[in-house]
């Protein structure tokens, strides 16, 4: 059998029915957006890791290598968000061909740099290796208190289902990335177009709002939303072993998103269900909690934080609700290896 016909996902699964058993002090193995091994004096280590791959995630001709730098370190910030961390190290694994020019590969880490800054990391290391493509991998650290941290698992009956932000802009502008002469002057507002740029290259990890939103009795199961949102919804209907229901409407589109999903002949929904890279945290919440959670993020942020749908309390699955009729929600999204 080859890879693409198992997939990603599956893959996974393989590899974590086969691994060792792992040993006391680790909290939580393969199948989180973290790791999650026993700290000190309350606290738990988070460790995660991510790739960018030159042709996969990026070309040098669209992407300008502060935005590479940028992005391949708040996906990683993306991944303690979920676990209601905080971010500290971060190790940078850099392939380069020796023929790249200096100027390219300082500008990565430009981005690098900034993003760190940002989020107060540290980097502290890494390796750099001669690589006929441009590959970058990081490694984060993090910690969080362990009453504090989340999990996919963990979803109740009659929990609200929430999202922060805006979804589908990522998706969108990469349209436009394949496929620039669709857009012609003035199919989009002004501004329109560069924001949905900035949402492809600089997403912004919600540290800060999931740090917040994390008080008691309050967030039930959390996942960052990378391979798009549906992806995400299974993972947290699965983990739970939980139904959901979600309602098309509630869906906070990105602005430009419906222009961008006309021109290029589009349901709109795609873009946020199927598209990926939103970098947006999906969580559920007691529902007599939900005020206090979504007034703590905004007292901390300004990011939206919008109620989508319902976890169920019978059945399995994630179904979506447009109109007055629901049926079945796909996986779908973004699958490597496929």
């Amino acid at each position: 059998m080859e890879l693409r016909e198992m997939g990603e996902l599956l893959f996974i699964e393989k590899l974590k029915r086969e691994a060792p058993e792992n040993p006391p002090q680790v909290v939580k193995g393969i199948g989180d957006d973290a790791a999650v091994l026993k700290g000190e004096g309350g606290m738990l280590l988070l460790a995660t890791t991510d790739m960018m791959v030159e042709g996969v995630h990026f070309t040098l001709d669209t992407a300008s290598p502060e935005e590479v730098g940028y992005k391949a370190l708040a996906a990683n910030l993306s991944d303690i968000a979920a676990m209601g961390g905080i971010p500290q190290s971060a190790l940078i694994s850099l392939g380069l061909s020796p023929q790249q020019e200096v100027e390219w590969a300082q500008g990565l880490y430009r981005g690098l740099f900034h993003c760190a800054g940002e989020f107060q990391v540290s980097l502290v290391g890494g390796d750099t290796v001669s690589s006929p493509l441009t590959i970058l991998n990081i490694a984060l650290l993090g910690e969080v208190e362990e009453d504090r941290c989340l999990y996919r698992e963990g979803a109740n009956p009659g929990d609200l289902i929430l999202v922060t932000g805006e979804l589908g802009g990522s998706a969108a502008y990469l349209d436009y990335l394949l496929h620039p002469s669709a857009l012609s002057e003035g199919s989009l507002p002004p501004g329109v177009l560069e924001h949905l740029r900035r949402r492809h290259f600089r997403p912004i990890p919600r540290v800060r709002e999931m740090r917040a939103a994390t008080i008691p009795g309050g967030i039930t199961s959390a996942i960052d939303i990378s391979d798009g949102l549906a992806s995400e919804l299974h993972h947290l209907a699965c983990s739970s072993g939980k139904g959901m229901l979600v309602e098309a409407e509630r869906l906070p589109l990105s602005p430009g998103v419906e222009r961008m999903a006309t021109l290029y002949k589009k349901d709109p929904l795609e873009y946020a269900l199927y598209g990926g890279e939103d970098y947006e945290i999906l969580f559920t919440c007691h529902p007599q909690r939900v005020s206090s959670v979504i007034g703590a993020i905004q007292k901390a942020t300004s990011t939206p934080v919008t109620v989508i749908g319902q976890v169920l309390s019978s059945g399995r699955g994630v179904f979506i609700k447009r109109g007055e009729a629901a049926e079945p929600l796909k996986p779908g999204g973004y699958e490597h290896l496929r």
